[in-house]
């Protein structure tokens, strides 16, 4: 599988990450390139918003892109 930002390879990347006395195992893909990392969670957000912009939802405006 590529990386969404750089093209490079992804792999598989398990943790576990330890919050108040409890873990929770995570499973992700990272970038061996760039770093970057999808998990699930990151994976089914980015679905919503490419749902949302093929659907006509609310449009984003980058700020400083438009005089106010």
């Amino acid at each position: 599988m590529n990386c969404q930002r750089c093209n490079g390879l992804t792999v598989s990347d398990d943790s576990i990450v330890v919050q108040a006395g409890s873990s929770l195992d995570v499973h992700a893909r990272r970038c061996i390139n760039c770093g970057m990392i999808v998990d699930e969670v990151i994976h089914q957000n980015q679905q919503a918003l490419r749902g949302r912009k093929t659907l006509g939802g609310p449009k984003f405006r980058r700020c400083g892109s438009e005089a106010a």
